[in-house]
């Protein structure tokens, strides 16, 4: 891992993003790549473009001098740059920018909308769109050891999502491995309702995990737990995630072809909607 960028948050806030950024880059002897988004919309108005000129430039130089400032606090790995970019649209402006400068792992704090669940537009629109690992932070002081948590998709009887399944894995793995993290796997089997025939449903549920232990095995992953539950997997895998007080969950990003080929399943949307933690999202 050599080059991460990092979106920042805006001056008020605490700046989530390059703190996870920096732990790793110091860790991963990486580069960071800071951006600081700034813009009017006023300045697309034709008739006031011109006088709003002079504003624009202030609020870019005000924003530079912070970036500045930010800089002396925080002790930035060696080759590492830091921009303001005047942009209205924060995800376009990344996918661009990935396509001629890619980078191993994009991050941002997640706007996280407790009042109704499930993250900001913003941070929704890059889940589905950007080519690169995408890690979400948020501030989970409550956190008691440095575990690492893959959700793993269960439909095993699919080439693609055992693909998947195996690069969650093992960029997991490599986290861990620069974190100094436990990487666990959890996988969900949906079941609604009663289950009428329990021995049936007993013997496919086993055949089912030995199929996962399979998928974790060729991977040459090795997970410290494993753990297998049913239910709904919005709520299973958090609870699995939660219970464990892990520091992250990572979550593979659906394999759906054609026009809606880079969106996530239905069950991969639904478990960040409810998760605590920060997540990284595996393409």
């Amino acid at each position: 891992m050599q080059n991460i960028l990092v979106i920042l948050d805006k001056p008020k806030h605490e700046q989530i993003a390059l703190q996870r950024a920096l732990e790793l880059a110091d860790k991963a002897g990486a580069k960071l790549q800071l951006v600081s988004f700034v813009y009017e919309p006023v300045v697309s108005i034709p008739i006031l473009s011109g006088s709003i000129l002079n504003l624009s430039d202030q609020i870019k130089k005000e924003r530079g001098e912070w970036l500045q400032a930010l800089q002396s606090e925080y002790a930035l790995p060696s080759g590492s740059t830091a921009e303001v970019i005047w942009h209205h649209d924060i995800p376009s402006w990344t996918i661009e920018h990935l396509a001629s400068n890619p980078c191993d792992l994009v991050v941002k704090t997640a706007q996280k909308q407790f009042g109704r669940g499930g993250f900001g537009s913003i941070d929704w629109r890059l889940i589905e769109s950007v080519p690169t690992p995408l890690w979400l932070a948020v501030s989970t002081h409550w956190v008691k050891r440095d575990r690492i948590v893959a959700a793993l998709d269960p439909a095993v009887d699919n080439p693609l999502h055992i693909e998947l399944n195996q690069r969650v894995l093992k960029l997991g793995e490599r986290m861990t491995q620069l974190l100094g993290a436990d990487l666990e796997s959890v996988a969900c089997v949906p079941v609604s309702g009663e289950v009428t025939d329990i021995d049936t449903f007993r013997k496919q549920a086993g055949a089912l995990l030995e199929a996962i232990d399979k998928v974790i095995a060729e991977s040459g992953v090795t997970c410290s737990q494993s753990h297998f539950v049913t239910g709904k997997p919005a709520a299973e895998v958090n609870r699995a995630v939660d219970r464990n007080k892990a520091r992250m969950i990572l979550v593979g990003r659906g394999v759906r072809k054609g026009p809606r080929g880079f969106l996530l399943g239905n069950t991969a949307e639904r478990i960040l909607g409810r998760t605590n933690t920060d997540v990284l999202i595996v393409p």
